[in-house]
């Protein structure tokens, strides 16, 4: 059985994700961990906390672990059939990226689940610069799912590819999940910049995906803007797929793709589901 690691603040932007969670667990056959990084108002001084504070801070605790199985009861109550013996959860202490990150690790999860506010809007608690944070940083693929987004099966999705790195490697494992999901076919669109310098042609490159994956539900697109994030974006409006997938390099490279945080942005203001994943150099 798969695992989807579910990170929640109890919020309705939480809730919406934890939908999209649920909808992925019943296409691949996957528990679900519900996790919850809860942040002790611990005092920075050396001092003894008063008893009054000390009870204040139990308390919190003690709310938020029975928010934590309320959310519990109400995810298993809206889709028991789906979640039957195969939802849990798990409440960690600390900064929420470090310990969402390695609970992602200590349970081999295979999918994170997180949400985020988009359409540009100032991104509360956990989803904020946490959501950006763990599709960075992450070793797994990360569905980045804004709150306003449609809950529904995903057959038509976008790769915005840079043509760097393991190309062929990222395209295989997008194939594989491809599989898993159901999705009907993929379109890697690539956007360059009319003046920006390449190495290799990037016709060329896409000429040699296509021999690779011909008949792979792909197809190929090698687009020339005036600026990439614009580009990214009209072409996403003009498609209307039902996600978007990017791929990074692992931290110690560049990590911006087509030179501008194409993730950073897509993150913040997609209206539709995101998928980040990790790609070789």
């Amino acid at each position: 059985m798969k695992t989807i690691l579910l990170p929640t603040d109890f919020s309705l932007n939480a809730k919406h994700a934890a939908d999209f969670a649920v909808s992925l667990a019943g296409l691949i056959d996957a528990k679900i961990i519900l996790l919850h990084a809860y942040e002790s108002p611990v005092s920075t001084t050396p001092f003894v906390l008063p008893l009054p504070q000390q009870g204040l801070m139990q308390e919190a605790l003690e709310e938020t672990r029975t928010l934590l199985a309320q959310t519990k009861d109400d995810m298993l109550a809206k889709y028991g059939d789906v979640l039957a013996n195969k939802l849990e959860t798990k409440l960690v202490f600390g900064n929420p990226v470090d310990n969402i990150l390695e609970a992602a690790a200590e349970v081999r999860a295979d999918f994170l689940v997180i949400g985020s506010l988009g359409e540009g809007g100032v991104l509360a608690n956990l989803f904020g610069s946490t959501a950006l944070s763990i599709a960075q940083k992450s070793k797994i693929p990360v569905w980045v799912i804004p709150q306003q987004s449609t809950i529904q099966t995903i057959k038509e999705v976008i790769y915005a590819s840079d043509l760097e790195g393991d190309e062929v490697g990222c395209i295989n494992k997008i194939i594989n999940i491809g599989a898993l999901l159901g999705i009907d076919h993929t379109k890697l669109v690539h956007v360059k910049e009319y003046l920006s310098p390449e190495i290799f042609p990037s016709s060329e490159i896409i000429d040699l995906l296509e021999e690779e994956f011909g008949g792979e539900k792909i197809i190929f697109r090698n687009l020339y803007r005036d600026d990439t994030i614009v580009g990214i974006d009209k072409y996403i409006r003009n498609q209307k797929p039902d996600a978007v997938i990017l791929a990074q390099r692992p931290k110690g490279f560049v990590e911006k793709l087509f030179h501008e945080s194409i993730i950073k942005h897509l993150t913040l203001s997609s209206q539709i589901p995101l998928l980040v994943l990790q790609k070789k150099y």
